[in-house]
């Protein structure tokens, strides 16, 4: 009876937190994903979760990163990248380029004070150009200790808190020092449908209407033939490759897919997905223990905080070089450190609504490209 009371409140404890953040402008500030840490934190350390639990917790947190993957790619619109502006298309290099080179910064000064460094800096890279489902991902590729995961989290919820308030109060302002202003764009292209309806419980109106449902059915059983033919693929690997190798053929394949108009028009398979990774956020947060928030761990608060703020000094240094302006810079930090929802606000923060769709494209591609970086630059490390 437990098992069944955990796993119900497991598969619909988002619908709590989705409601919560609607209702509550203050808990909205910490956003769904954040929350079902906590919420998953909370309900770990009450006495409700048994050993017997373990087993759903560890299928949980596979079958929810399979499905989810393909369901959040297969809405972008990969044959329009080609046509971003030029300015975007450096900005997405040279952020990318800027948080792969302070953490490997990181790495060579922290390997030692941190476990599995090398791990760490596979989910940093994970997190910082892709999101959270991206760091998901390469948590199950690398096999990182569920503890591990949370603490990285945890710390980048807190550090992040004071950069984003830095972001929409006075980075335009300082930034404009070093920066050139922003001038609009002539093109404006499309990188994906509903752009500006990624989360929160409105983006889930209509879901349960029939044409929207039944198309959304279809993307499920695409994702799950996406994840078996991946995990078989996966057995011509290295055996310590092979988790590794599934996901890289999960992300692969769903971009392929993305590519066939019927896939690519399916409503709301964006929020599916996230759905799926508020579920594996409350499991993971679930599976940690108070006691993991030690002296010894605030080393990984550092390496994030390294991360965080070194990822934007070069950026900043390499806008200069390149002429790139602050509002494309302060956009493309938003969109690497907090992914593509935090992007509207930002450009609101900025009073620049024309930014927007350079820094959701910028968002978007670093979906598609985390999992192939983090991975890559993780073994690299080892």
């Amino acid at each position: 009876m437990n098992t069944v009371l955990v796993g119900a409140i497991y598969i619909l404890g988002p619908v709590l937190l989705l409601y919560g953040c609607k209702k509550s402008a203050w808990l909205n500030q910490f956003g769904t994903v954040g929350l079902a840490y906590v919420f998953g934190i909370i309900l770990g350390n009450i006495g409700l979760i048994k050993p017997e639990i373990k087993p759903l917790q560890e299928n949980l947190t596979s079958v929810t990163i399979a499905l989810a993957l393909p369901l959040l790619l297969f809405s972008i619109n990969i044959r329009q990248w080609s046509r971003l502006a030029l300015k975007t298309g450096f900005a997405i290099l040279l952020g990318i380029f800027s948080v792969m080179l302070i953490i490997v910064i990181g790495h060579y000064f922290l390997k030692d004070k941190i476990n599995e460094c090398w791990k760490v800096a596979g989910l940093m890279v994970g997190v910082y150009i892709g999101a959270t489902a991206n760091m998901a991902s390469i948590m199950k590729a690398l096999h990182v200790d569920p503890e591990t995961f949370v603490l990285v989290n945890a710390y980048d919820i807190l550090i992040c808190i004071p950069y984003f308030f830095f972001l929409i109060t006075s980075a335009q302002r300082v930034l404009k020092k070093f920066l050139p202003p922003f001038k609009p764009l002539n093109d404006k292209v499309g990188i994906g449908h509903e752009i500006d309806d990624f989360d929160g419980w409105d983006a889930y109106r209509e879901i349960h209407r029939k044409e929207v449902i039944w198309p959304l059915v279809l993307a499920l059983l695409i994702s799950g033939t996406i994840a078996g033919i991946s995990l078989y693929l996966s057995r011509f690997f290295p055996a310590d490759f092979q988790t590794a190798a599934t996901i890289l053929c999960i992300t692969a394949f769903s971009i392929l897919m993305s590519l066939i108009p019927r896939v690519n028009k399916i409503r709301k398979t964006f929020q599916s997905g996230m759905y799926l990774i508020v579920i594996f956020c409350i499991v993971v947060g679930s599976m940690a223990d108070f006691s993991i928030f030690t002296t010894k761990s605030l080393y990984l608060a550092a390496f994030i905080t390294l991360v965080i703020v070194g990822s934007m000094f070069f950026q900043v240094l390499f806008s200069r070089l390149f002429k790139i302006d602050a509002d494309t810079t302060i956009i493309a930090s938003t969109a690497f450190i907090f992914s593509a929802p935090f992007v509207p606000t930002v450009a609101n923060a900025l009073r620049n609504k024309e930014i927007i769709l350079s820094g959701i494209t910028i968002g978007i591609i670093g979906y598609a490209t985390g999992n192939f970086l983090g991975i890559t630059l993780a073994y690299f490390l080892k």
